[in-house]
This record gives structure tokens, C-alpha cells and sequence, in this order.
């Protein structure tokens, strides 16, 4: 086996190993770590939790396939919302975290940015006409002292709020045949 070789299929593992394989984002793990290592180094920003929409219902009523799809629609519509400065990992099957150095300000702005963008990347998908896969977030700014889970419970009660006070529905959503 060549050396050239043999480096490929080291970065190839690597990448493998740091990342979600449905959506190409970090994972968990390799996120914490680069997280971890930005506020070591004290890079400021916000953290972001995003949640899709129920995805309980996309999948009871169009199918797995298409919740996956959902799924990796969001993951693209936050890459190409928050940036390739930002680090952006699926971290559970619906949901999603994110540091956006320098901060965020206008978080319903970049809620419904990343909502259009879900929407034109599940229709590329070819997902049906009637379903909007949407994302709830919440948000925080990364105070120097507070730790990955900290932040991370601090942002979930903020998510679950937002979802609670817009009494989230999903828009005219037939039944699959």
C-alpha cells in the first residue's frame, strides 16, 4: 500500500468519525471538541438549538424516508444560513446545535431564513408541495463561564418555549395514500 494512499484512507476515517452520516454535520462528540477548543481560545458568539417541526408527524404520515429528508433538508438550510464560519452539528435525530462566532442578532430573521431555505431543499428532494419541514430554535449568548451543558439546558428551555408560545402546527398536511 502506497503512503498517498494510505493518507487518504486515514482522512477518510477521520471524517467518518466526526460526522453525522445522514447530514455531513459534525457530530455530537467532534462538535463538543471544536466548541470546546473556540471558547479556549475565547472566540465569542451565540449558541443555537434547532428542532424540526413535527417530525413525528411527517413521518407518521408521509414516511421515514421523507422525515429523513426533512432532516437533511434542515441540516443543509442551516449550512448555507449560518455560514461556514459557524459550527453546526446534528446532535440527536431532530435536533441540532450550532456556535455562531460574532453572534447572532437577529434570531427570527435567521429562523425564518433557515425555514425558506428547508423548504427549497426538501422540494429538491422532491418532498410533496404541501409539507414545510420547519425548525424551532433556541438561542443564547456564550457567556465565558458557562459550560457546553449549561448552555445547552439554558437554550433548550428557550427552544421549548418558542415552540410552546407558537403553538407549532404543520401546514395542511394530507394523509399519505
Amino acid at each position: 500500500m502506497s503512503y498517498r494512499l494510505l493518507l487518504k484512507q486515514t482522512s477518510q476515517l477521520a471524517r467518518k468519525a466526526n460526522t453525522d452520516p445522514m447530514t455531513g454535520l459534525l457530530n455530537r462528540r467532534s462538535f463538543i471538541e471544536q466548541f470546546e477548543t473556540a471558547r479556549a481560545h475565547k472566540v465569542t458568539g451565540s449558541f443555537i438549538m434547532a428542532d424540526v417541526d413535527d417530525l413525528k408527524m411527517i413521518n407518521d404520515q408521509y414516511g421515514h424516508l421523507a422525515g429523513d429528508d426533512a432532516i437533511i433538508s434542515v441540516a443543509e438550510a442551516l449550512k448555507t444560513v449560518l455560514g461556514e464560519e459557524s459550527l453546526i452539528a446534528r446532535v440527536g435525530g431532530d435536533e441540532f446545535c450550532a456556535f455562531v462566532p460574532g453572534g447572532v442578532w437577529d434570531v427570527e430573521g435567521m429562523r425564518t431564513a433557515v425555514n425558506v431555505e428547508a423548504a427549497r431543499f426538501f422540494q429538491q428532494r422532491g418532498g410533496t408541495s404541501h409539507l414545510h419541514p420547519s425548525v424551532s430554535i433556541g438561542h443564547q449568548a456564550c457567556k465565558q463561564n458557562l459550560s457546553f451543558r449549561e448552555l445547552v439546558e439554558k437554550t433548550d428551555g428557550s427552544l421549548y418555549s418558542k415552540k410552546r408560545s407558537r403553538s407549532v402546527v404543520a401546514e395542511d398536511i394530507p394523509t399519505r395514500s
